[in-house]
């Protein structure tokens, strides 16, 4: 499960990147610059993640038991920090 929450991080950084790529691109198209405007592509890998997210919450719920008092609340928040980011971002 902590591997799973490590890859959901790096799964999550690599998408703000994107934003921010998005975001750079929009600024430059106001000089001129070409710009995509199509945030599909970005909406489903956001959705998608947040979809990781949920299904992983839920195994952290279920198994929480097994990882003991000190793990479990240190997991959701991690996970509270991922779909914090991901959504003000």
């Amino acid at each position: 499960v902590l591997e799973a929450v490590k890859e959901l991080e790096a799964a999550k950084q690599q998408v703000l990147k994107r934003i921010q790529i998005w975001k750079r691109q929009q600024q430059l198209a106001g000089n001129g610059a070409a710009f995509e405007e199509n945030l599909a592509p970005l909406q489903k890998r956001c959705e998608a993640l947040a979809e990781v997210h949920f299904q992983l919450q839920q195994q952290v719920l279920a198994a929480g038991g097994e990882l003991g008092a000190e793990l479990l609340p240190r997991l959701l928040e991690r996970l509270a920090e991922v779909l914090c980011s991901l959504v003000k971002r």
